[in-house]
């Protein structure tokens, strides 16, 4: 495999293209979220692929994230004082949009340095591991 990765590097090196790549994500949560909420989750969770992925949102690129709420735990538990719900729910919404960000990045990365070369017929696709150790 290392002649072939090396014959691979020099190939792209001669086109001069950026290679084509699309990330599909999906973020789940067991929160109560509205459609409206689950939408801002996947855009945060967006920051996540910057984070791990360079270059990431490109013309060519079709990098999305799903949302996705299952509903079996409020945001505020019940008996929350009213006057505050709303705060309370925001402050309890940001979190579950920071953790997505944050998960995702992290499965990202943990997918790259599992994931193993492979040989097909259009190509040498080398893993992570492969180019640079680890």
């Amino acid at each position: 495999m290392a002649a072939a990765v090396e014959e691979s590097a020099v190939r792209f090196a001669a086109s001069g293209r950026p290679p084509l790549n699309t990330t599909l994500a999906v973020v789940a949560t067991d929160a109560v979220l509205g459609p409206a909420q689950a939408q801002k989750l996947a855009g945060t969770a967006h920051d996540g692929l910057a984070r791990a992925i360079r270059p990431v949102h490109l013309l060519s690129d079709g990098d999305t994230v799903f949302a996705l709420a299952t509903g079996e735990r409020a945001l505020v538990a019940e008996g929350a004082d009213a006057a505050f719900s709303v705060h309370l729910e925001a402050g309890a919404l940001n979190e579950v949009l920071a953790a997505g960000a944050d998960v995702l990045t992290r499965s990202v990365v943990r997918a790259v340095l599992a994931a193993e070369g492979v040989d097909t017929p259009g190509g040498v696709f080398p893993s992570y591991r492969e180019l640079y150790g680890g």
